[in-house]
């Protein structure tokens, strides 16, 4: 039992790390620098931002 909870947690960090990597792209591609660097600083702000480029 162990064994799938620990897969299931390891595909959920990595889900979210893919997601995050996929804001840094978006927001890098719209040359908002200021926008990724706070976003990687701040969870409430990397959430909006995920919300408004449609990132679930």
């Amino acid at each position: 039992m162990c064994d799938v909870l620990d897969k299931v947690e390891n595909r959920g960090k990595a889900e979210g790390a893919n997601s995050v990597a996929l804001l840094m792209k978006k927001l890098f591609d719209q040359n908002r620098i200021e926008d990724a660097k706070q976003a990687s600083e701040d969870k409430e702000y990397r959430t909006r931002m995920m919300k408004e480029l449609g990132i679930s």
